[in-house]
């Protein structure tokens, strides 16, 4: 049986679309979920249109069979077929950039990183690799941070300006990249759209981001409803992207009554900062029940203080990540984590890269798409006060 055919005949909405030569044969037994997919992006801010991969989980199907249904190859049923062009149209998919496979130059994009070390890259190098197969293109991740003492923030521009050379379309970059303003002069005049980066970017070039403020509210509100009240951030330090992120849960406690208590620990998003800050965090006069991290990495670090120190999570102390990476996941940690959508994320910003590459000239769009919270054993209810002893009385 295929890795994109269920057990029970069902098409796997989940299947790479490295599978899209496989030769399987497939049903038309279909999982509708048009309303839900289109309801996810409507909460988006900013222009919404869906992705191949919405089309794909819009109807359980794998992206290689949307995709194949949407060049009317001869292995896809009529009835099929049909369903993938009305939610297409309905998601307002742009379906003409799939019409053709040669409908490209060099056919390679390069998606500029600072480190390859956030397993947050690989989720949406993935999503970005399946969206850019519809017209027939691939990806190269390049890291762009030069590693060398003497150049502690600079970037490799040398690097950028050789897969110019090498004639790349465009280039995606994830996040804010060390010593942006350099790292974007080597660009050139190729199409960039900004993925995961800061909100001050908004308007220089295509953006799609995470919506931080409603991120850091959902971490907020989860933990304010299971009765704490005094909740530390870690962040703030090292990007734009970590003072935002800062800046919306400051603004999700102050929603809730909370500022006086909303801490905020300066720390990036490296595991050994998030050590420290978390050390910090425990020493002081006043502890906190609950710390929110800039993302998972760094909440490992927040572990690490808190199980030194002999804290018991979640039971004395709750800690939250941000990125929803599989670090996250993993059955020693499992931390309660945001998890930002990287799959449409990564597959957006790839459409619209496709789309300039094509030639589109209008101004520059900015989307935020909304995060949700995967809430797992890091975080409970904050430990009881401790109530007063009563004195014990003879009766003799």
């Amino acid at each position: 049986m295929s890795d994109s055919m269920t057990g029970d005949g069902r098409i796997d909405a989940h299947s790479d679309i490295t599978a899209e030569n496989d030769g399987t044969q497939h049903t038309d037994q279909i999982v509708e979920q048009t309303e839900t997919v289109a309801e996810e992006i409507a909460q988006e801010k900013g222009p919404t249109r869906g992705t191949l991969r919405d089309v794909a989980n819009s109807l359980g199907i794998s992206s290689a069979v949307a995709l194949r249904a949407l060049r009317g190859a001869d292995d896809i049923k009529p009835r099929l077929r049909a369903r993938v062009e009305e939610t297409a149209a309905r998601l307002d998919y742009p379906v003409e950039e799939v019409a053709s496979e040669t409908a490209h130059s060099n056919g390679v994009v390069a998606v500029l990183v600072n480190t390859m070390r956030n397993t947050w890259i690989s989720d949406l190098v993935r999503s970005i690799r399946i969206e850019l197969a519809a017209t027939g293109r691939t990806a190269v991740v390049v890291p762009t941070r030069r590693r060398i003492p003497e150049y502690p923030v600079a970037a490799d521009t040398e690097v950028i300006t050789s897969l110019l050379d090498l004639g790349v379309d465009g280039f995606c970059m994830i996040s804010d990249l060390a010593d942006l303003e350099n790292a974007l002069e080597a660009t050139g005049d190729r199409p960039l759209v900004g993925i995961g980066c800061s909100q001050s970017l908004a308007g220089r070039f295509d953006t799609v981001r995470i919506d931080d403020e409603m991120g850091q509210g959902l971490i907020v509100d989860h933990l304010v409803g299971l009765g704490h009240t005094e909740i530390a951030h870690v962040g703030g330090v090292g990007s734009t992207v970590a003072r935002e992120r800062a800046a919306a849960f400051q603004a999700a406690m102050a929603r809730h009554g909370l500022e006086g208590s909303a801490r905020v620990e300066p720390g990036d998003f490296s595991e050994q900062v998030g050590e420290t800050a978390g050390q910090m965090l425990l020493r002081g006069s006043q502890v906190p029940t609950a710390i929110t991290c800039v993302n998972d990495v760094s909440a490992m670090g927040v572990l690490s203080a808190a199980y030194d120190a002999g804290y018991d999570v979640p039971a004395r102390l709750a800690v939250a990540g941000y990125g929803n990476t599989s670090i996250a996941s993993t059955g020693f940690v499992d931390l309660t984590s945001v998890d930002p959508n990287s799959e449409r994320m990564g597959a957006l910003a790839a459409q619209y890269l496709v789309e300039r590459i094509g030639g589109l000239e209008d101004a520059p769009r900015d989307v935020a798409v909304a995060p949700s919270l995967v809430v797992r054993r890091s975080t409970s209810a904050p430990p009881r006060q401790d109530q007063p002893k009563r004195r014990r009385i003879s009766v003799d």
